[in-house]
């Protein structure tokens, strides 16, 4: 009876592993699967750790480059280790073996491959087959969708770079219109706004499904792909508070993508209240900074009192996604301190 119930148990372990790895490499859906929270869990702890209240940005830089790399090599471990337990369990429990060290020795010898421990009997060749089969598939499955991973960081820093290379060290929404007014083309930015909104779905479709790339830094040092969103969202919600503008409608397209994906990703790292207190940003304090801010992004004019009115737009479509972008900067280790100061100074 006791051998039939840890057959069953491997037989469960199994079915868990390899839901796993399913639900990581193959659906387009975020899970909070038992094996990659803990193992991102174990990886996110590590590095917190390893930063401390240490913010400086080059440390930070060097730090979370190695976070993709760690927990895609620690699943690999964490997936080794429960399909060697599981078909231990197996091979046991099917009186393949007849010590629990034999099973031990023959579940990492098919895992691996080598074969120097494979049972004499019919029930443990029959399950060094599969169990072979799945080493390399663990190996080989999971490393396969790293390149795939790789493309989503560089299309995402591709924008990230374009918009730090227009408007300096320091992005914020003013600045992004400022560059507009420029550059000429303040008075239809539809272009901007949709090639903005395919970036903010391209983010909520990986990184609110692998939450781990969130971390995964910029190649540059020195800029956040978190800052840079933050810029474009408050840009599209100033945008968007000025319905003389003919794109208009194009921003609030923008900033609604944007404010779903930055959401999606923030539930997927783990927020728990979606409308948290105290999370408004220092900018509500300052009633006249808005409409100054339009001005010298070169938006239309309005009376006084139609400027307060826009600044009351701005607040309500900034609202939305205040706090999940704080929340994202807060678990990415990024920092928002330049957007406030810099957005408050003008």
């Amino acid at each position: 009876m006791t051998h039939v119930f840890i057959a069953i148990l491997g037989l469960w372990l199994l079915f868990l592993i390899l839901r796993s790895m399913i639900r990581i490499a193959l659906m387009n859906r975020h899970y909070r699967d038992f094996f990659a929270e803990l193992t991102g869990r174990a990886v996110y702890r590590a590095v917190a750790l390893r930063l401390g209240r240490n913010r400086d940005a080059g440390v930070s830089h060097r730090v979370l480059l190695w976070v993709l790399p760690a927990y895609i090599l620690s699943l690999i471990i964490v997936y080794f280790v429960g399909a060697m337990i599981a078909f231990t369990f197996l091979y046991w429990g099917t009186h393949a073996v007849n010590t629990w060290h034999q099973a031990f020795l023959a579940s990492g010898s098919a895992l691996n491959t080598l074969g120097f421990a494979t049972p004499t009997t019919f029930a443990g060749q029959w399950l060094a087959v599969p169990e072979g089969a799945l080493g390399l598939g663990i190996v080989v499955f999971l490393f396969t969708f790293i390149p795939g991973y790789q493309a989503v960081i560089r299309s995402r820093e591709d924008k990230t770079s374009w918009l730090y290379t227009r408007i300096g060290d320091q992005p914020n929404g003013v600045a992004l219109l400022e560059w507009c007014q420029r550059a000429g083309i303040a008075g239809d930015m539809r272009d901007v706004w949709e090639e903005w909104e395919d970036w903010f779905r391209m983010l909520a479709d990986t990184h609110s499904v692998l939450p781990m790339l969130t971390l995964s830094p910029s190649v540059q040092a020195g800029q956040s792909w978190v800052l840079a969103a933050a810029a474009v969202l408050d840009a599209a919600a100033l945008a968007a508070s000025s319905p003389e503008t003919k794109d208009a409608e194009s921003a609030k397209i923008c900033l609604r993508t944007g404010t779903r994906a930055f959401g999606a990703i923030a539930d997927a790292l783990g927020r728990a209240c979606p409308n948290q207190q105290g999370m408004a940003c220092p900018l509500r304090e300052c009633s006249g900074v808005t409409r100054a801010c339009l001005c010298s992004a070169g938006m239309p004019g309005r009376t006084e009192i139609n400027g307060e009115v826009r600044s009351e737009e701005f607040y309500s479509l900034r609202r939305p996604y205040e706090e999940a972008v704080f929340f994202v900067a807060r678990r990415t280790f990024a920092s928002l301190d330049g957007i406030l100061a810099e957005t408050t100074e003008r």
